[in-house]
């Protein structure tokens, strides 16, 4: 996703309005905790939280750019908005 996704100038464009943090349960200090929390099997799943920290929203595998956009989109259109991944 890093190559094909995250660097889509389109995506880079949408995902100013959003928080974003990536995190690698393997290698970051606190991937085990938070792969546990939020119940994390399979990779990769982003998640999709609102202004609260409350999850609105899950997306398990692989997405293009564009397909990425819009489910974060009718995530959010769901909710009040304010998000972070």
């Amino acid at each position: 996703m890093t190559r094909e996704v995250y660097s889509n100038s389109e995506f880079i464009e949408f995902s100013r309005k959003y928080v974003m943090m990536r995190v690698f349960q393997d290698t970051d200090p606190q991937g085990d905790r938070l792969a546990s929390r939020y119940r994390i099997e399979g990779f990769p799943t982003l998640l999709i939280l609102n202004s609260s920290g409350r999850e609105i929203g899950r997306i398990l595998g692989f997405r293009s750019a564009q397909d990425l956009i819009d489910e974060i989109g009718e995530h959010t259109a769901r909710d009040d908005g304010r998000i972070s991944l």
